[in-house]
């Protein structure tokens, strides 16, 4: 290519400038140094001392011809001024709080999260759960990815620690808060009451344990509404926080929910409500993708310390070690890519009864969350 100056595309001069109407002034600038004399000649003719009205009509003045043509960075001020008037009107989305000094407060990181990680070699320590006084243990399965098996994760971690029910007498339940596309009832064959009947019902005669079905593995589960409701009425946030409370005090000791791939007023209560989020992650370049955006949602609502990973479809030659270590993230459990579990879904049963990978890795990851959370089974 040529390097003469000549061979350049030039604009002319003034070209992408806004246009001059008068005295050098855009057409903003020179309607407040008209505004601004107009008005000064107005107050010139006000009944008011003499010495008063010239002040003010000089101010005024004065105003206006510094808005008309003083540059600030190259900008007229009253563009900076109209900036600054929208910004003070544009509404607020974050909250203030009030941080009272505590002794010895631990560093706050700003992305990562204060996660435990396991080291090569060592024995995974169950992680200590945090407990709600007279609560059941509350865990969630989320992504913001659709398809990933937050859904079948939660139907056989439930359906596995409620088998255990013959040595431990607190039950289990299993809640389709998928709104949108709620599943738990078509995976398992059930029919039933969904939480649209519990929001429908007066506050006085809301009895969530009467609106569960029972599971032949011993799970309780309350299903998903067939067809989508108003996403503002009648399942309201404090209608959801109203539930979880009524399975504490029917004396569940583990809920696991299953929630939408989306943030919605409903999910970020539940999200808020619950001890575990295990974020669900795809071993694919947009499963990975998806984990780092669904993080980082959390994160910004304040969700840090319970948030952990599960890998689920694990392929032999897939590797998600470099996102974890870059997420500073736990993987608590790898379920390896198995037909066993299409096969248990088309026939409604549980994957993790059976046998091959997928049924022995979905065993050892209930059998860590439940040492997880022993304290659920304590009479």
């Amino acid at each position: 290519m040529s390097a003469d100056p000549r061979d350049e595309v030039q604009f002319a001069d003034g070209f992408d400038v806004p246009d001059r109407l008068a005295f050098g002034l855009a057409a903003a600038e020179l309607l407040v140094v008209v505004a601004a004399a107009l008005a000064a000649y107005a107050i010139l003719h006000i009944p008011a001392p003499r010495a008063l009205a010239v002040t003010l009509a000089l101010l005024v003045a004065c105003a206006g011809a510094a808005l008309g043509w003083l540059r600030v960075s190259g900008r007229p001020l009253v563009q900076w001024v109209r900036l600054a008037v929208l910004f003070g009107l544009r509404p607020r989305r974050g909250r203030i709080r009030l941080q009272l000094p505590q002794p010895a407060p631990e560093p706050v990181m700003a992305f990562r999260p204060t996660v435990l990680r396991d080291a090569p070699g060592d024995a995974v320590q169950p992680r200590a759960a945090r407990r709600r006084d007279g609560g059941a243990h509350r865990v969630t399965f989320f992504s913001l990815k659709g398809g990933t098996g937050r859904t079948t994760l939660a139907v056989e971690l439930a359906a596995r620690l409620a088998a255990e029910r013959g040595r431990r007498a607190t039950p289990v339940a299993l809640l389709d808060l998928d709104l949108r596309s709620a599943s738990v009832g078509a995976r398992l064959g059930l029919h039933g009451s969904s939480v649209v009947e519990f929001a429908a019902a007066p506050p006085e005669e809301r009895r969530a344990a009467e609106l569960l079905c029972r599971h032949p593995s011993g799970m309780q589960v309350l299903i998903g509404p067939q067809h989508p409701p108003n996403p503002e009425w009648p399942v309201t946030p404090a209608v959801v926080r109203e539930l979880l409370r009524d399975l504490d005090m029917a004396g569940f000791g583990l809920v696991v929910i299953d929630l939408p791939p989306e943030l919605t007023p409903h999910t970020e209560s539940v999200l808020r409500s619950v001890d575990d989020v295990l974020i669900v992650v795809s071993p694919t370049v947009t499963g990975v993708h998806d984990a780092y955006r669904t993080t980082e949602a959390l994160r910004r609502r304040g969700l840090r310390h319970q948030l952990r990973y599960v890998v689920n479809r694990q392929r032999p030659a897939a590797d998600v070690s470099e996102a974890m270590r870059d997420l500073d993230g736990q993987v608590v459990a790898e379920i390896p890519d198995d037909t066993a579990v299409l096969d248990a879904e088309d026939r409604h049963q549980l994957a993790g009864d059976g046998r091959g990978p997928a049924a022995n890795a979905l065993r050892r990851f209930a059998r860590r969350i439940s040492g997880e959370i022993s304290w659920s089974w304590e009479e």
